[in-house]
């Protein structure tokens, strides 16, 4: 009986060694299985993390390339990453980024193929010749419309403009307009009653219309302001009207309150580049801006005005206009400018852009990626 029980014991003594073994081999191996999980969702994290980094120097420093594999310390692990043109169409023009995150030895690749970024470029904002996150119905009044593409001395460029109006709101030409665009490479002459195709209403710019001027024009927060202070090519920066030099160029930046009365005359003079009329509240009020009538012999102001309210706007552009406020004139009608003209231009638009010197996002690209205001344009983002 003795031997029975004690070859009993040594039964029991066994199984639970084998049971006690294999316990220990499963939480050793769920413990390894969820730091692999968790090393390579920290490599994802960190491959993706320095891709957006790199997106913005590119966007920075347009030429700025890696062409040998570098490596960099973060969020506890390393980043390898290279930077180099490619192309993976003919005649691509495209940047390259890879990047291999590696958490506890367990290595992820990204490989991002970026647009290079525009040193030259018409903001994606800009959807028609007058673009605004308001009512337009009593701000344009009767003037001439057109979003069809113009060169410089006023000459069509068939099949490449934009819409005439394009709103985030419902739009309705209360004051006999005469609006002309271009929709899907088909152009519309200016006329009243416009072509429902040139007019977009209802737009939703990616869920959220720009609130500044920088957003708008698709460049990092505080650089309009930052160039129209250092004078550079001409900018100016201006919280007193009557302190205002013409002609404009460069980047003009009005900082002003919400007083009605304030009136801007570019009379004759030649300007251009990008004319910001903004506060941080959005509440700038221009009572009336004026050029000299292009009909007249006048010089129309060429590049982008950027404006919270605008109203008795009699001016000629060349290139195009955006009105940030959701609260535009609704009530009041404006007389004065049934000779004057909003005409699109997009070489105008580039001119004013390239005068920055940096470089931002136009609208060939739908995906857009990098810090800032989200300035270079992915084609592919693979893992």
């Amino acid at each position: 009986m003795s031997k029975f029980l004690l070859i009993i014991i040594a039964g029991g003594f066994i199984s639970f060694g084998i049971l006690n073994i294999s316990q220990n081999s499963t939480s050793t191996s769920s413990t390894d299985n969820a730091v692999k999980d968790l090393s390579l969702t920290r490599s994802r994290d960190i491959a993706n993390s320095m891709a957006q980094m790199l997106l913005s120097q590119i966007s920075d420093s347009t030429t700025w390339r890696v062409t040998s594999p570098a490596t960099k310390n973060i969020f506890g692990g390393t980043a390898t990453y290279t930077v180099k043109d490619t192309g993976i169409a003919a005649n691509d023009t495209l940047i390259k980024i890879s990047v291999t995150g590696n958490y506890f030895n367990y290595p992820v690749t990204v490989n991002v193929y970026a647009e290079k970024p525009a040193t030259a470029w018409v903001p994606v904002v800009l959807r028609g010749a007058w673009t605004a996150n308001g009512p337009l119905n009593n701000t344009i009044s009767d003037m001439y419309i057109d979003g069809r593409d113009r060169d410089l001395n006023g000459n069509l460029i068939a099949g490449t403009g934009i819409h005439g109006i394009s709103t985030s709101v419902a739009f309705s030409n209360t004051q006999n307009a005469a609006i002309g665009g271009t929709h899907n490479k088909i152009d519309y002459p200016m006329q009243y009653p416009e072509n429902p195709n040139v007019i977009e209403e209802n737009y939703n710019w990616g869920g959220t219309f720009p609130t500044s001027p920088d957003e708008a024009i698709g460049v990092p927060a505080g650089t309009l302001k930052s160039i129209a202070q250092s004078g550079k090519n001409g900018s100016q920066y201006v919280t007193d009207i009557k302190k205002l030099n013409l002609p404009l160029s460069g980047v003009t930046y009005l900082e002003l309150g919400s007083n009605t009365n304030d009136k801007i005359d570019l009379k004759n003079s030649y300007s251009k580049g990008i004319l910001v009329i903004h506060n941080s509240t959005t509440s700038t009020k221009i009572s009336t801006t004026k050029t000299n009538k292009i009909d007249k012999g006048g010089h129309p102001f060429e590049g982008i005005i950027i404006g919270d309210y605008m109203f008795h706007f009699h001016v000629d552009v060349l290139g195009g206009v955006i009105l940030l406020s959701k609260d535009l004139e609704t009530s009041k009608n404006c007389g004065g400018n049934k000779d004057h003209k909003i005409l699109y231009c997009s070489q105008a638009v580039k001119n004013a852009t390239a005068t920055l010197g940096i470089s931002g996002v136009g609208g060939t690209v739908s995906t857009n990626y990098g810090f800032a205001q989200q300035r270079a344009g992915v084609r592919f983002w693979w893992e």
